[in-house]
């Protein structure tokens, strides 16, 4: 059999998060540390990584010292690391600029492996099948869909086509959802009842950070456990317990996935819980801002935004960044 483990957004970084207050990048590496121990104690086959490994997207603000301990972390692991770049991995999301970055030095030195458009990863083992007498082989081939937008191209999936593999892969960083629902306003997301016709049987998707489980439709199985760590003060974000998935490919068993919950530390001791409470406030005072300008333009019958927004109840400075801002959106 074949064993593949699956890890996405790491978003390791320098600085915390404004929202942590612990060391960011040593809470990250404990995280990493998990996932190689549990990689060399299943004696996987490689680690397949979904994108966002390091978070900040500028490479000037991402330090040599960090990029030597990623180098130092996985020089020990027991089986290759292959990664789909994401939309923190490059500039402008453009993956084009991976040369340039943290990711493309990795990519370089052969610390990690690529695994997007022409660069697949193939796996085969030999398996004895006692009652027929005989040995067979067990193949499966990963291919790579990096991030590339808010629109996506529906063309890139439509393309992976089968080969000789007795399981195929796909791995994307992308939105992806069985319910639909938003993470990015503008951003595509593929629902997976129209990606179960494709080719792959199975999908790893990264770039979402909630926990959206495993789902099987039409024999696809769906992997969407969200990111590795845990960086901001949404209510997702503390209770969310981060995992790592186990995939074993058996060609008498088929495909099965095994989660695998990393320990980390209570919400309390890593959160700032006085900034959730404010920005908790904040948030409830802007949504009562934007639902009082919703009333008073349904009210005013026929009246401008501008008219609405000068009897408004507010600071003179509030209502002129208003308009100011309403302006440049026309």
């Amino acid at each position: 059999m074949i064993r593949l483990l699956w890890r996405t957004d790491v978003h390791l970084s320098d600085r915390s998060p404004a929202s942590r207050t612990d060391n960011w990048a040593d809470s990250v590496f404990a995280k990493l540390d998990q996932v190689k121990a549990v990689a060399r104690k299943l004696r996987v086959d490689a680690v397949l990584d979904g994108g966002d490994f390091f978070h900040i997207k500028s490479p000037s603000r991402t330090t040599h010292d960090l990029v030597r301990r990623v180098a130092d972390h996985h020089a020990d692991y027991p089986c290759p690391v292959y990664c789909t770049p994401g939309n923190h991995d490059a500039v402008y999301g453009d993956y084009g600029r991976l040369p340039q970055q943290p990711l493309g030095v990795l990519y370089a030195s052969g610390v990690f492996r690529r695994l997007y458009d022409h660069h697949d990863a193939v796996f085969e083992s030999v398996e004895d099948f006692e009652v027929h007498g005989m040995q067979t082989t067990c193949k499966v081939r990963v291919v790579g869909v990096p991030y590339h937008g808010t629109s996506y191209d529906l063309e890139r999936f439509k393309a992976i086509k089968r080969g000789d593999e007795d399981f195929l892969v796909c791995v994307a960083h992308v939105l992806a959802a069985e319910k639909g629902g938003t993470m990015y306003e503008g951003e595509d997301i593929l629902w997976y009842r129209d990606l179960a016709p494709l080719a792959p049987d199975l999908w790893l998707f990264g770039h979402w950070h909630q926990d959206q489980g495993v789902t099987e439709i039409g024999g696809k199985k769906f992997v969407n456990l969200g990111a590795m760590t845990r960086g901001s003060l949404t209510q997702d974000e503390i209770t969310r317990r981060p995992a790592m998935a186990l995939a074993t490919f058996d060609r008498q068993e088929g495909i099965r996935i095994q989660v695998v919950r990393l320990r980390v530390r209570p919400h309390t001791e890593v959160f700032d819980m006085d900034t959730r409470v404010r920005e908790e406030a904040r948030t409830m005072t802007v949504d009562t801002f934007v639902g009082s300008l919703r009333e008073s333009l349904v009210e005013s019958g026929g009246d401008s935004i501008e008219e609405v927004v000068e009897r408004m109840d507010a600071p003179d400075q509030v209502r002129e960044r208003l308009l100011d801002y309403i302006e440049r959106a026309s």
